[in-house]
Parts: structure tokens; sequence; C-alpha cells
């Protein structure tokens, strides 16, 4: 253990019931000093290490700890990276623990196969409550794994699984579960692709369960809203590319290494590649009189300390009713909160009520000067007055993402 693990491993153990660290970028060594310390508390009962660059490495570590520590109830690990495999370290430590009630893993980059993982530990665990798995890349397949749990589980109360993915054929499933699950009372889907069938279907469910009381599924994405965007990887994924790039290695049946790429050429490889850094939905904020929708992005590093190279951002919507082009403001601001770029513009319209805008480096240079800690803002809304000054109102729309494609460095 490093001194440094060491400082956070003597700060837990003297913690008494609360470890309340979001946002202290404690990265994989601060979460093996965390799960170190788990080992031997008998006081804490609820940690919460959301924001702080944790992978799969960090997450395995908890996990591990969770399988023996008998205090901690409640785990939060939202907006971190641990992916499909931090997913299905805690599906296995849940299959023996017997005191967790609450887990968070709201905005960890999980998809079908880490909700497949949590949803065969949810056939067995007869302890866990509450559950926060939106914000994710959660599919059909990970929603229909769920729902065959959903019908023998019988202590899950609270369902979190909005802004994922989901459309009819994970809805249907749900709606099916909901007919045979007896103990679950709150249930949202909001924010996924479920269609007129799936919002049918879940509708039918309800009448007849009779223990469910809050259902949401209002907001759905129109499912081609995901296709116009580039496809999800990791940061590492990329990372490795590029070491493999720009590194010697061996070729199978071939003695001689292959000669490596200069890095300069790399880059120029790479800056074909897409890579979908992460996806923030609408938030609401109160402005004089009048509230503004907009869309925030805070640049992440990635897992293991690294930051991104920006390629371009995208910003989608999806509107209810005529399809025309609104405007709305983009606004980036580095990490001391000063605005760098302003930018008014109007995203064309695709595919009926579907809008998207691509701005890149031939757009503004900002695109590429963009780093950990900057934010990329939207706001959405109507210009009033041809000569007034701009003024952005909250209208009906549905809320699409902000993406940011590009690469690690």
């Amino acid at each position: 253990m490093s001194e440094s693990q060491r400082k956070l491993y003597d700060r837990v153990t003297d913690t008494s019931e609360w470890l309340l660290w979001d946002g202290k970028q404690i990265g994989n060594d601060g979460a093996q000093a965390v799960a170190e310390a788990l080992k031997v508390s008998r006081t804490l009962v609820s940690i919460e290490l959301g924001q702080n660059h944790i992978s799969d490495v960090g997450a395995r570590a908890i996990a591990e700890t969770l399988k023996v520590n008998k205090t901690v109830a409640e785990v939060t690990l939202r907006q971190n990276q641990i992916g499909d495999a931090g997913a299905q370290a805690f599906a296995e430590a849940l299959k023996v623990n017997t005191n967790l009630r609450w887990l968070n893993l709201s905005s960890t980059q999980l998809g079908d196969a880490g909700a497949r993982a949590i949803a065969e530990t949810l056939k067995v665990n007869t302890t866990l409550k509450y559950l926060y798995l939106n914000r994710n890349q959660i599919g059909d397949a990970g929603a229909q794994s769920i729902a065959e749990a959903l019908k023998v589980n019988t202590t899950l109360i609270d369902l979190h699984l909005h802004t994922n993915r989901i459309g009819d054929a994970g809805a249907q499933a749900i709606a099916a579960a909901l007919g045979e699950n007896k103990t679950m009372t709150e249930l949202h889907l909001w924010n996924n692709c479920i269609g007129q069938v799936g919002v049918q279907a879940l509708g039918e469910a309800r009448k007849v369960n009779g223990i469910l009381t809050r259902l949401i599924i209002e907001d759905q994405i129109n499912p081609l809203a995901f296709s116009l965007l580039p496809r999800l990887a990791t940061t590492e994924d990329w990372q490795s590319v590029f070491h493999l790039l720009t590194g010697r290695h061996e070729k199978e049946n071939q003695p001689a290494p292959l000669p490596a790429l200069p890095a300069e050429i790399a880059e120029l490889v790479m800056d074909k590649a897409e890579y979908l850094q992460g996806v923030q939905h609408i938030h609401q904020a109160w402005a004089k009189d009048h509230y503004v929708d907009f869309l925030k992005l805070t640049m992440p590093r990635s897992s293991n300390g690294n930051s991104i190279r920006v390629k371009a951002i995208q910003v989608l919507r999806e509107r209810q009713s005529e399809a025309t082009s609104d405007p709305f403001d983009l606004i980036v601001r580095d990490e001391l909160g000063a605005v760098r770029y302003e930018w008014a513009a109007e995203a064309p319209v695709v595919d009926s009520t579907i809008q998207l805008v691509t701005i890149s480096p031939t757009d503004h240079p900002v695109i590429r000067q963009l780093r950990a800690g900057w934010e990329v803002e939207v706001q959405f809304g109507i210009q009033i007055g041809a000569n007034a000054k701009r003024r952005f109102v909250s209208k009906t729309l549905k809320k699409g993402p902000v993406t940011v494609s590009g690469y690690p460095f």
C-alpha cells in the first residue's frame, strides 16, 4: 500500500457511518484503499464514491470486500467507468452479501452484459431494495433479463432504468413480469426508446398489478436518435489501439517485429476513429421569470487518468410537434468557468422531427482545446423578436443527448 493509499485507508477507518467522497478523484488506487479499510470497518453503513474515475479495477476491489463486510447497506458509484466488468463483480458480491439495501450504478457505462449479470443475482438476492441502473446503455436484451428476474425477486421495491436504450421488446418483457411481481412499488423507464406498443403494455400491466404505485414512462426518444450517434467504446479501447500503433509488436509466425508508427501518424489514424465519451440528458434551471432547458456535459478523464482529445460535439434533439428547426446556444467554459466559446445555431431537421448538428474543429478551434474539467452547455428554446435580445424559454420538446466524440491521448 502506497503512502497516499495509507492516508485514505486511515481516513476511512476513522469515519463513522457515512463516507461521502463524491468527486474526490481518488481513482482505482483510492478505491482499493477504501476496499481494504472496509474489511476492518465495523461502523460504516453508507459509501458514496461518485465521480471518482473508478474503473472495473476499483469496482472489483470494493465488490470483493462486500462479500465479507457486515455493515455497509448503501453503495453509490455513479458517474464512474466501471463498465460491464465492474457490474459483474458487484453481481457476484450480491449473491453472498446479506446487508446491502441500496446500489447506485447510474452513469457507469453499463450495457446488456452487466444488466444480465445483475439480473441473475436478483433471482437469488433477498436484501436489495433500491437499484439504480439509469443513464447507461442497457437495451432490450438487458431489460428482458431484468424482467425475468423480477418474476421471482421478492425484495426489490424501487428500480431505476430510465435514460437507457430500452425499446418495445424490453418494455413488453417488463410488463409481463409485472403480472407476477408483487413487491416493486416504483419503476422508472422514462427517456428510453419505448414506442406506443411498449407503453400500452406497461399501462395494462400496471392496471392488474395492484402493487406498483409509481410508473414513469414519459419522454421516450425516437430509436433513430441513437443510430445517428457514434458507437460506444471506452477510453481504454482507444488507448490500447494507440499503443498498438506506436509500439513494436510481433505477428504470429513472423519472428521480426513489425515497425512502430510515429506518434504523429498514429494520431492521424486515430483521428479517423470515433469514440462516444458520454451522453448527458436534459436538466432544467430557473432563470429570472422563465425556465431554461439545457444540456450540460463536463469533460471527464479516462479511468487511468488520461484526458481525451475531442473530435466533435454533436447535439441531437427530438421535437414532438412540427418538423421545424429551433435555435439553441452552445457555450463552452473552461475549468475555471470562463466562457471560451459561444455559438447560436439552428440544428437541421433529419427524418421528420429529429434535429442533429455536428460541430467540428473546422467550425471552431476550441473543439481541439477542450480538456478535462471543461463544460459544454447547450441551451434550448426560441428566439423572441427579430432584433430582440436572445431569450430562451422552455418548450415542449423531447430532450435528446449531447455527445462528445474523440479519443484519449
